[in-house]
């Protein structure tokens, strides 16, 4: 049975419905427990006949590979706190909540790198289920499955499996929007709030959390408005948090922006410019990698543009459009293929491409061969 609520399509909780969500979270599990192993046995295998940036000794090292490039930023956040120098790599671009979290990991007896590392593989765990959930309240339960599934075995989704926030970040944006639909705003807010001190992308959950406020808005409570509002603000409330942390300590608020500049990225009126200009110098500089966020960037907005046409609200694909491409005008088309996981827009329109079954089998073979691929280059470049 199906009933209509703010014009999002929901199940009713018949004994059905119960058997087949019970199914479609089964299979979501063995997925993800089969890439799982997959990431961490090339990860593995790499360590072990001496990949490149891999330390000798893989039980002395075990998590080497997954805690390598920025996973290194976190650690010393987490260790020694905020530093800013200017015009050289500093830690302040780095968000807050994965350093918290390896630091209560330490009270414990757990290193930093494993507590990340776990945290993000459960973690990631926790998005699928919670993605399929509210795709389930968006999609056909068919198309909901499929959007984990292929987030799970997706070739950049290795990323989750890194001592990285995007295995925290996940859970929060899909568990945010869920809450919210189903009038737990105070829960939204402290969500939404906590994906964005882990990654900056957690701002864009702004875009469904106001539409699905909207549409409540004329039969809403005095309460539930103030709660809702509460909860579409909570984002911008986290990040200036954040910023009044920075100046408190480092004299500077907006250190978590200026310290990216030596990463070349700086938010200006020739950003986009330069992000093309990147792609013509980057094989006399050594860059062509950046090809590679390319074809990620081109691939996510011919999703997002399958996912809307399909009908999925327009909220959703402001907000992945956002995460996708509003970075690209910092100067940079680099690391955008990280970045558009936390869309789930993207992965709703791969699984409405993937309603053709022979397309859909293509993806299931596909897409783990590159995911291991992906694992092999993690020595080479960062993701």
């Amino acid at each position: 049975m199906v009933v209509e609520s703010l014009g999002v399509t929901r199940r009713a909780p018949t004994a059905s419905w119960a058997t087949i969500a019970t199914v479609g979270r089964r299979r979501i599990f063995a997925w993800w427990l089969g890439t799982r192993l997959l990431v961490f046995l090339t990860a593995a295998v790499m360590q072990i006949i001496g990949a490149p940036r891999t330390q000798p000794g893989f039980l002395a090292h075990p998590f080497d590979l997954v805690g390598s490039w920025d996973s290194h930023w976190y650690r010393i956040v987490a260790d020694r706190g905020y530093l800013f120098v200017p015009h050289q790599y500093s830690d302040p671009a780095f968000f807050p909540l994965l350093p918290i979290v390896e630091r209560l990991g330490t009270f414990v007896g757990l290193p930093d790198i494993v507590t990340a590392a776990l945290v993000a593989n459960l973690g990631f765990l926790v998005g699928l289920m919670a993605l399929y959930a509210l795709g389930c309240e968006l999609l056909p339960e068919t198309d909901a499955r499929r959007a984990a599934i292929y987030l799970a075995i997706f070739p950049m989704g290795f990323v989750f499996s890194l001592a990285y926030p995007e295995g925290l970040v996940l859970p929060l944006l899909a568990l945010a929007a869920l809450c919210a639909l189903r009038d737990r705003w105070l829960a939204a807010a402290v969500c939404a709030a906590a994906a964005t001190l882990a990654r900056p992308e957690g701002l864009f959950l702004v875009f469904p959390l106001a539409a699905i406020a909207m549409r409540r808005w004329p039969m809403a409570s005095e309460s539930l408005r103030a709660r809702s509002l509460a909860a579409v603000l909570s984002p911008a409330a986290a990040l200036a948090s954040f910023s009044a942390y920075l100046w408190w300590t480092l004299g500077d608020p907006l250190a978590w922006s200026k310290s990216e500049r030596a990463w070349g990225r700086s938010f200006s009126v020739h950003g986009l410019r330069n992000a093309f200009a990147q792609l013509l110098t980057a094989p006399r500089n050594d860059n062509t990698w950046i090809y590679r966020d390319v074809v990620f960037c081109v691939l996510y907005v011919v999703l997002l543009v399958v996912a809307r046409r399909a009908g999925l609200p327009r909220s959703w694909i402001v907000a992945g459009a956002a995460t996708v491409l509003l970075p690209i005008a910092s100067g940079s088309f680099t690391s955008d293929a990280r970045f558009g996981l936390l869309a789930p827009a993207v992965f709703w329109g791969l699984a409405i491409v993937g309603r053709r079954p022979a397309l859909d089998r293509a993806l299931l073979v596909l897409c783990p061969l590159l995911l291991v691929a992906g694992v092999v280059t993690l020595p080479l470049r960062w993701p």
